[in-house]
């Protein structure tokens, strides 16, 4: 096994062996900063604790199931969820979606709240 997956879920980063974890960095968060910032009124502004609001909501209403196996570790620069492999792959299959479609985005974004 690899120590890190970059591209099935890219730009998210599946790091696997001891420590398991799916991160987003700061250079990739920057590919969506426009559609946070259009949410500046409410205080957004993408970084890694907005995406982990975003992963909240995924997990709440997609993924109720890996609540209690996954834990989240963000910083303002980079967005970082541990747990299972096979919880951070559904995860990561999940975030990606909502990644690469910035109408898909939105909507995730209107019901997360600001961590």
């Amino acid at each position: 096994m690899s120590p890190s997956d970059k591209t099935t879920f890219a730009p998210f980063i599946l790091s696997k062996g001891k420590y398991q974890s799916l991160i987003l960095s700061d250079s990739h968060m920057l590919l969506r900063t426009g559609v946070f910032e259009e949410q500046t009124a409410e205080g957004w502004s993408g970084n890694g604790y907005d995406w982990t609001s975003i992963a909240r909501v995924i997990v709440d209403e997609k993924l109720p199931g890996l609540k209690d196996d996954l834990e989240f570790d963000p910083e303002a620069c980079m967005f970082s969820a541990n747990g299972p492999l096979d919880a951070l792959k559904q995860l990561g299959g999940e975030l990606k979606k909502v990644f690469d479609d910035e109408d898909l985005l939105r909507d995730v974004l209107s019901r997360a709240a600001l961590d």
